[in-house]
C-alpha cells in the first residue's frame, strides 16, 4: 500500500527527530501500528459480558479495521487515520477520520492528512491556521485552502460513524 506523500514527509521528519507543525504530543504511527484509542485492556470480563458493551467494542474494532491509522495525539488519545471504508478506497482518496477515547468516529475536512490536521489544530484562530499552512508549505506539503472554510468536506457513504452504528445495531440485535 502506497502511503500519501505528505505522510511520508512527516514520518521522515519525525524519524530525524524533528517536530511536526501541529503538536508536540502528536505522533505519526508506523505502518500497521494501532493507536492506543483501540486498546480494550481496561474492560473487565463483567464489562464484556454486557451485550451493549460487547456489541459496541466489536463494532468499534470492525470499523477500525477499515481505517489505516496514521497518527495519534498521546495527550488526549485521539487517533487520526484514512477511512478506506467497505469500498477499500486508496489512501490518497480516503477521507481523514478521528477516533476519540469514547469510541466516536468523525470525518475531518480536507483532502489529505496534513489539511485535516491543519484544520483541526488551527481551529482556534485564523492566525493559527495560517501559521500551520505556512509550516506545511515550507516542507513542500500542499495545503489547498488559505481559508479553512474552503477545505473540502468529505462525502462518503457510509461514514465511519454510520458504519459503526449499523454494525453495533446488527450485533446487538443478534445477541
Amino acid at each position: 500500500m502506497t502511503i500519501p506523500e505528505d505522510l511520508a514527509v512527516w514520518r521522515r521528519l519525525q524519524d530525524a527527530g524533528q517536530s511536526n507543525p501541529w503538536s508536540e504530543s502528536l505522533r505519526l504511527l508506523g505502518d500497521d501500528e494501532q493507536p492506543a484509542a483501540l486498546d480494550t485492556g481496561y474492560l473487565t470480563a463483567e464489562d464484556l459480558a454486557n451485550p451493549d458493551i460487547a456489541a459496541n467494542t466489536t463494532a468499534i474494532a470492525e470499523t477500525a479495521e477499515l481505517i489505516t491509522w496514521a497518527a495519534e495525539n498521546e495527550d488526549d488519545g485521539v487517533a487520526f487515520g484514512y477511512w478506506r471504508g467497505p469500498q477499500d478506497l486508496p489512501l490518497d482518496r480516503a477521507p481523514v477520520v478521528t477516533l476519540d477515547t469514547e469510541g466516536q468516529f468523525e470525518l475531518l475536512r480536507g483532502t489529505s492528512l496534513s489539511e485535516a490536521l491543519t484544520d483541526e489544530y488551527g481551529q482556534w484562530s485564523q492566525d493559527d491556521y495560517d501559521a500551520l499552512v505556512a509550516q506545511c508549505r515550507a516542507q513542500g506539503v500542499t495545503i489547498s485552502a488559505d481559508d479553512p472554510d474552503d477545505l473540502v468536506e468529505p462525502e462518503v457513504s457510509p461514514t465511519p460513524s454510520e458504519h459503526h452504528e449499523a454494525r453495533y445495531r446488527e450485533l446487538l440485535d443478534g445477541s
